[in-house]
């Protein structure tokens, strides 16, 4: 009787799960119902996928696309790259060969569309990457963004390395062109060590 429990789970366990089918609908296009346009690519894809991933997509698709017959939706603030990257993520909530400098577009374009999932993922991958040498683009971004999580625990991270990170030419760079957030960052550090 337990080894059928066990046959029955294998079973189970090998079956295809959701977004691996969702993956196929993406890459097959199959009877896709609108079609991504960038400045130089298009992707065709599923309403009801983007209306259910995206807030700002579902609010456009309520109250501007309400004819039915709309197939083309222009993206024009976001690279090819981060687009082609962002549409199979909504279907499959994965991410491949994320590197830092994709990573921070995607965030990015996760709080334009406002897609939470998107957001959370890029902002793990960044903080799993984040070093001396990054981390004050990392505090930029949330402070740009105003993700007061994203930028405590990148404080948290600063204030952990403060002697490396303050006396490092990222830093200068990085405190000339941001003065008042570099000050503020700093200032953050003395009131916690008082």
């Amino acid at each position: 009787n337990q080894k059928s429990s066990e046959v029955r789970g294998e079973i189970l366990f090998s079956q295809p799960d959701v977004m691996e089918d969702f993956n196929t609908v993406y890459k097959g296009q199959i009877i896709s119902d609108i079609v991504i346009k960038t400045r130089s690519a298009t992707y065709p894809a599923h309403k009801v996928v983007l209306f259910a991933g995206s807030c700002t997509l579902r609010e456009i698709f309520t109250k501007d696309f309400r004819d039915e017959s709309t197939k083309l939706f222009e993206i024009e603030d976001l690279d090819d790259d981060t687009v082609s990257r962002m549409l199979p993520f909504m279907y499959t909530d994965s991410l491949e060969d994320v590197q830092w400098d994709t990573a921070m577009k995607l965030y990015r374009a996760a709080v334009v569309y406002q897609i939470e999932r998107l957001k959370i993922k890029s902002s793990c991958f960044l903080l799993e990457k984040v070093d001396v040498s990054n981390a004050s683009d990392l505090l930029l971004l949330a402070h740009e963004h105003q993700d007061a999580k994203l930028k405590t625990i990148v404080e948290d991270f600063i204030f952990m390395h403060y002697k490396e990170i303050f006396g490092s030419d990222q830093w200068a760079v990085f405190s000339e062109a941001n003065c008042r957030l570099a000050n503020d960052t700093m200032r953050s550090l003395f009131r916690r060590h008082e």
